[in-house]
């Protein structure tokens, strides 16, 4: 796996075990995470505030963060409340 700053190819576009052409996917440029972060903020973001708004102490926040098990853990514990 590269990465265009962190872990780029010896050669720019072409696999390093390979040879083959590099090609970065639609959905990994810089224009689609822009405008899903927009969707995100005009959309998702409102509905999110309300339901907390609306829930109060029965909303949790579960940052997807961490090692599956961690997550797990915290979504159950969530639950659980």
């Amino acid at each position: 796996v590269y990465h265009v700053e962190h872990n780029p190819p010896r050669t720019a576009g072409v696999d390093d075990e390979t040879g083959e052409a590099l090609i970065q996917r639609d959905d990994d440029q810089e224009a689609t995470v822009r405008k899903r972060l927009e969707v995100y903020q005009n959309q998702t973001r409102p509905l999110v505030d309300f339901y907390k708004a609306l829930s109060g102490p029965q909303y949790h926040c579960i940052h997807g963060v961490g090692s599956v098990a961690s997550i797990t853990a915290q979504i159950k514990d969530a639950l659980a409340k």
